[in-house]
């Protein structure tokens, strides 16, 4: 492979505040602004998609040419080109409160990016508030036949941005100018650590799911599916065995009812009442999101789209 074809795994053990947008941002700031979306992990974004990273206070955009995406697990968002006439690929990452002098000085000496790949600038210059230069990558892994490019950025309350830009020798000066304009048309507000799930809203989310969840234990098992309809209703199906069939033995087979949830956050209550069996209380469950996983009472728990709410 021409491109390093090992470093994305490499910076997958890099241990920074969080990888943001980088390529070529060619649009308005002002409608990145306006649509900005807190980056969101296992999701493709295309070109036009705006973003945003509160825990960096930086704010950028889906440059057209570009698409990218933040693995699971990870803190490395990789973009690579849509053209099939360059090819390139750009990690761009935050780093700690810090100065450009102070990383200047750093690029200069060279530094390990990762255990088996080291970087060193050579010549980096200082324009307005932008570090850049090329950088030359020394390991065992590091391909050879590659050219590289950094350009960082600090927001003025602290965090600092990187881009590193992986290319083919012949296509250096496109992707280096991608990554240095995206940069420049970026734009930063004052680091934020809320929550990403302080605005979540419960009821949208929960809103026409299948809400399930499964347990195989020696001598029990058990497979709980509930259906929460737009409307309000909820039916489902509850299918317990072994020593389990002895937990709340009278909320099993098929139930249905009404449910409501409480508010907005990390943190919500879920209220089920039945109608379809006589005598049964309500019943409410605490339900946290963590890490994009559900949990019910502490359980975890999976969803889909429903097939059975109208």
């Amino acid at each position: 492979m021409l491109l390093l074809s090992l470093l994305y795994l490499e910076m997958k053990k890099l241990a920074l505040s969080l990888l943001v947008l980088v390529g070529t941002c060619l649009a308005i700031l002002s409608s990145a602004q306006e649509s900005k979306k807190r980056l969101q992990a296992g999701r493709l974004y295309k070109a036009g998609e705006a973003l945003h990273a509160p825990r960096l206070g930086f704010i950028s955009k889906v440059p057209e040419g570009w698409q990218g995406v933040l693995p699971r697990e990870t803190e490395v968002f990789m973009l690579t080109t849509t053209s099939t006439s360059v090819y390139g690929e750009i990690y761009m990452f935050g780093t700690e409160k810090n100065d450009i002098q102070s990383m200047r000085e750093a690029w200069v000496k060279g530094f390990d990016l990762t255990d088996n790949i080291k970087l060193k600038a050579t010549n980096p210059t200082v324009t307005d508030d932008i570090l850049m230069g090329e950088v030359v990558l020394a390991g065992d892994k590091v391909n050879g036949g590659n050219r590289g490019f950094a350009v960082a950025r600090c927001n003025p309350s602290g965090p600092c941005v990187t881009v590193l830009a992986i290319m083919p020798k012949q296509f250096y000066d496109e992707i280096s100018k991608s990554a240095l304009e995206a940069l420049k048309l970026s734009s930063f507000e004052p680091p934020s650590n809320v929550s990403p799930y302080a605005n979540f809203d419960w009821k949208e989310f929960l809103s026409d799911k299948d809400f399930f969840a499964y347990a195989y234990v020696e001598g029990a098992s058990k497979d709980n599916r509930v259906q929460l309809c737009r409307d309000g209703s909820f039916t489902a199906n509850i299918t317990k065995k072994g020593w389990m069939k002895d937990q709340h033995p009278e909320y099993n087979g098929r139930l249905s009812g009404q449910w409501t949830v409480d508010g907005v956050g990390e943190q919500t209550t879920l209220h089920l009442t039945f109608t379809k069996k006589k005598g049964l209380e309500p019943l409410d469950f605490v339900l946290n999101i963590e890490d994009e996983k559900i949990f019910v009472n502490g359980e975890r728990y999976f969803t889909g789209a429903s097939t059975k709410c109208k």
